[in-house]
């Protein structure tokens, strides 16, 4: 009667549990989330959301495990469009326009 009071469906469960992290992708994200400037109480909840971002871009291209591109997608998604144009442009450059770009963002 109430789905208030429902237990959730596990196919949820099982849908999120179905994707396997590669060793390259489980080390970007523990140095993505080491990074991530925000106090050491946040860290938990940065992973949870840059793993849902890595998992959902994974899904959307049928994959069954989620590589370290995957999560570089999955973040790039989650950004804010002007956001996103300036780190791509700064990738194109190489490691110089990265570094510029993290000087500019100080």
């Amino acid at each position: 009667m109430f789905s208030f009071w429902q237990k959730k469906s596990s196919n949820q469960s099982e849908e999120a549990s179905s994707l396997t992290w590669d060793d390259s992708a489980t080390k970007a994200l523990a140095q993505a989330v080491g990074q991530a400037p925000v106090p050491g109480i946040m860290k938990q909840r940065v992973k949870r959301e840059l793993e849902q971002a890595a998992e959902e871009y994974a899904r959307k291209k049928g994959k069954t495990s989620v590589s370290a591109e995957d999560l570089m997608q999955g973040i790039m998604s989650r950004l804010p469009e002007g956001m996103r144009t300036k780190v791509e442009d700064a990738a194109k450059q190489g490691p110089e326009g990265l570094k510029k770009l993290q000087d500019e963002l100080k």
